[in-house]
This record gives C-alpha cells, structure tokens and sequence, in this order.
C-alpha cells in the first residue's frame, strides 16, 4: 500500500477564497460613503464642501481597490503603483487648492 504524499502549502495560483461577508461588509460601507455622500451634498459647509466630499470620495474609491480588485492580495510592485498614484492625486490636488 502507498501513502500518496499530499500538497498541504497552497501554491501562488491557488484561488483565494472569500466569504461573502466581507463582500457585504465592504458593500454595505461603500451604501454609507453613498449616503454621507448625498446628506453632506445637501448641507452648506462653506469652503469645506469640496475637501468633504474628496474625502468621501477617496475612501470609496481605496475600498473599491483594495477589496473588489483584490489589492489587499497583489504583489509588491502594484501595491507600490498604487500608493505611488495616491500620493501624486494628493499632491495635485494641494497644488490645486492651493492656488
């Protein structure tokens, strides 16, 4: 009789698999974002209307990225285009409010 040696490392091509409860987790936060997103809309904040509503905006978007395309599982060089793309959308955006 032959004991069959079996593979218990998962190799790099292996699906990941997710419960559906964190797709509904962040679903459900990005319904929030969308909600603050028209409650705030609808208020006079002055000046910081914009700066509010970037915010809101680019915590969405970084959900989106991060758990619905998967970069939480991606490797070094496109989490690093990532941040890289966060940083220069920050430093243009202060160049442009600054003005």
């Amino acid at each position: 009789m032959a004991h069959e040696a079996t593979d218990t490392h998962p190799s790099k091509d292996a699906h990941h698999g997710h419960g559906v409860g964190r797709y509904f987790l962040i679903w459900a936060l990005l319904l929030v974002g969308t909600a603050t997103t028209v409650i705030t809309g609808r208020m006079d904040l002055g000046a910081a209307n914009i700066f509010i509503a970037l915010l809101i905006a680019s915590v969405k978007a970084t959900l989106v990225v991060l758990f619905f395309m998967h970069m939480t599982e991606a490797p070094g060089a496109n989490r690093l285009v990532f941040v890289v793309s966060l940083v220069f959308s920050i430093v243009l955006m202060i160049g442009v409010f600054g003005d």
